[in-house]
C-alpha cells in the first residue's frame, strides 16, 4: 500500500525515535502499531481496534478461511526463555553459581579476563544467532560480576559476536539461508559466471564484509583498551535482578554449572542439525541448517538440559525451593518475552503493510540505476543499514536486497562478490543496531540487562565500526583491493578508537 510513498516510513522512525527518547522499548512498539493501524484503517475505529489485535495475535497464530494455524517457531522460543529462567535459578539454588564464583575469583581476576571469555565463547557458538546469543549469556555473566564487567558490556559484546561470527561461517543457519536466496533460480543465474554456487558466492564475499569484521575487531579493541563510552559508564546494570542473587546461595561444587551449560550447547546443536534432518532427509550440514527448526531445537535441548540440570541438582536443592525456582525463572523472563511479542508483531507491519523496504529498495535501485558503478557497494552496503535498522531484521533485507543487488552488479559490471559482501555487511549492522531486532532483544535477554539499556550502550559503538565499514567499502570500489580497504578502514576505526581509550583511561583514574 505504501510501497510507492514515503509514509512508509513513518511507523520505523517513529518506533526508534520514541525509543531514544523514552528509553521504553515495549511502549515505543506499542505506539507504532497503533500509528500503522490508523494509517491503515483512517476513520474506522473498530478496524483499528481489530488491526491491533491481529496483529500481536498474529505472533501466536494465523486464521486462513476460518482455519486457525498455530504459528509454533514463536511459542518454542518463548518456551525455550521460561526454560532458560527456570534453569538459571536452579543453577544458583543449587549452589553452582557460588561454586562458579569462589572458582573464577582464583583464575580469571580482571574484567578484561572475563570479557575475553564472553568473546571466544561467542565465537565458538557460531552455529546460530539465538542460540549464540542466550548460550554466551549464561556461560559468561556470573564471571563478568564477578570482575566487576557491566551486564551491558557483556550485551554488546555478545551481540556484536553472534550476527558476524554466523555470516562468516557458511556453516551456520544465517549461511545457509543465504545461500538458500543466492540459489534461487533469478540470481543463480547471474552468479553462474562464478562457479560454485551459492556455498561458492557466499564464501568469496567473506573477504569483502568489512562490517563483520570490524564488528569483531570492535570487541577486541573494546575489551583490550576497556573503551566505556558515555552511554556505557551511564548505563551500568540496568534492570539487573540475579546480580546480587548470584552470591546468596551457599557453593556445592562448579560442574553444577559447567554440566548444564555443555548439555545446554550439546543437545541444542545437535536438535538443530536433527530437525533439519527431518525437514530434508539429507545429511548435507548446509541442507540439514537450510531446514532447520530453530524454536523447535531451542525448546527441547531446553528441556533436555533442565532435566538433567534436575537430576545432578537434586540433593542441593532445598525441599521447598520448587515453587520458588518455576515462579521467578519464568518472571525473569517475562519483560523479554513481552518485548519480543511486540517486536515480532510489528515486523509484518513494516515489512508487508507499510512495505517500507519494497520503497527503500526501489528507491535504491532508481538511484544506483543513474549514478556509476563505483557507487554501487557503498550505496547498497547504506541502503542495506537503513533497512536493517528501520524493519529489524537482517533475514528481511537480505531477501529484499540480495535480488537487487545481483541485477544491478551484473547491468553495471561492477563485482558480484563485493556488492553481495555490501548487502550482508549493511545488513547486519542494522540488525546490531535496531531496538526492534530480535537479536538486540536476545542478546540483552541473555546477558541479563534491560533491552533499553543494551540498545542505549551498543548504539555509539556499531557506528564506529559501520563508519570504518563506509570507508573500507568506498576504497576497495575505486581501488578493486580489499587489503586496501582494510588498511584504510582499521586506520579509521583505530583513529577514533585511540583518543576515547586515553579519556576513558583519564576518566577512571579521575574516578579513582
Amino acid at each position: 500500500m505504501y510501497s510507492d510513498s514515503a509514509l512508509s516510513l513513518v511507523v520505523p522512525l517513529c518506533v526508534i525515535t520514541l525509543v531514544f527518547i523514552t528509553k521504553r522499548v515495549v511502549l515505543s512498539l506499542f505506539v507504532g502499531i497503533v500509528i500503522a493501524s490508523i494509517m491503515m484503517n483512517y476513520g474506522d475505529f473498530l478496524g483499528i481496534l481489530g488491526y491491533i489485535f491481529t496483529h500481536i495475535a498474529g505472533v501466536f497464530y494465523t486464521s486462513q478461511s476460518g482455519a486457525i494455524e498455530i504459528k509454533s517457531n514463536s511459542l518454542y522460543v518463548f518456551g525455550f526463555l521460561i526454560l532458560l529462567g527456570i534453569l538459571t535459578q536452579t543453577i544458583a539454588h543449587s549452589g553452582g553459581i557460588g561454586a562458579f564464583v569462589k572458582w573464577a575469583r582464583t583464575r580469571i581476576k580482571t574484567a578484561k579476563g572475563s570479557e575475553f571469555v564472553a568473546f571466544v565463547a561467542g565465537i565458538v557458538v557460531f552455529i546460530d544467532d539465538y542460540f549464540n546469543a542466550l548460550t554466551v549469556g549464561q556461560i559468561s555473566k556470573y564471571l563478568n560480576d564477578v570482575n566487576h564487567s557491566t551486564r551491558e558490556r557483556l550485551a554488546y559484546i555478545i551481540d556484536s559476536t553472534s550476527a558476524p561470527i554466523c555470516i562468516l561461517i557458511p556453516i551456520s543457519s544465517w549461511g545457509a539461508y543465504i545461500i538458500g536466496i543466492l540459489e534461487e533460480k533469478h540470481i543463480a543465474q547471474q552468479i553462474s559466471g562464478i562457479g560454485g554456487g551459492g556455498f561458492f558466492a557466499l564464501l568469496s564475499s567473506v573477504v569483502y564484509n568489512y562490517y563483520a569484521w570490524f564488528a569483531l575487531l570492535g570487541v577486541i579493541l573494546t575489551i583490550f583498551w576497556q573503551i566505556n563510552l558515555k552511554a556505557m559508564r551511564k548505563n551500568r546494570n540496568v534492570g539487573v535482578s540475579d546480580f546480587l542473587q548470584s552470591q546468596k546461595h551457599s557453593s556445592s561444587h562448579i560442574w553444577l554449572l559447567v554440566l548444564p551449560i555443555g548439555v545446554l550447547i550439546t543437545s541444542v546443536a545437535g536438535m538443530i542439525f536433527w530437525s533439519g534432518y527431518q525437514e530434508c532427509k539429507s545429511l548435507s550440514p548446509i541442507a540439514m541448517l537450510q531446514h532447520t527448526q530453530t524454536g523447535f531445537a531451542l525448546f527441547w535441548g531446553g528441556c533436555i538440559t533442565l532435566c538433567v540440570t534436575f537430576v545432578i541438582s537434586i540433593r542441593h536443592l532445598e525441599t521447598d525451593s520448587l515453587l520458588p525456582i518455576i515462579k521467578y525463572g519464568t518472571l525473569s523472563m517475562l519483560p523479554a518475552i513481552l518485548i519480543l511479542i511486540f517486536a515480532w508483531a510489528i515486523g509484518p507491519i513494516i515489512n508487508d503493510d507499510m512495505q517500507t523496504g519494497i520503497y527503500l529498495a526501489n528507491l535504491c535501485q532508481d538511484v544506483l540505476q543513474s549514478h556509476s558503478s563505483v557507487l554501487l557497494p557503498l550505496v547498497l552496503f547504506a541502503i542495506s543499514c537503513f533497512i536493517g535498522f528501520a524493519t529489524g531484521t537482517s533475514w528481511g533485507t537480505f531477501a529484499i536486497i540480495l535480488p537487487i543487488a545481483a541485477s544491478l552488479a551484473q547491468s553495471t559490471h561492477t563485482d558480484f562478490t563485493l556488492a553481495i559482501a555490501a548487502v550482508l555487511s549493511g545488513a547486519v549492522y542494522g540488525d546490531h543496531a535496531s531496538p526492534i531486532s530480535d537479536t538486540t532483544i536476545l542478546s540483552a535477554t541473555g546477558a541479563g540487562c534491560s533491552a533499553q539499556s543494551h540498545f542505549i550502550t551498543q548504539f555509539p559503538y556499531v557506528n564506529i565500526c559501520a563508519f570504518g565499514a563506509i570507508i573500507a567499502f568506498g576504497v576497495a570500489s575505486v581501488s578493486t583491493s580489499a587489503v586496501l580497504g582494510y588498511l584504510i578502514g582499521v586506520t579509521r576505526i583505530a583513529h577514533i578508537n585511540c583518543p576515547i581509550y586515553f579519556i576513558t583511561l583519564s576518566f577512571a583514574c579521575h574516578s579513582k
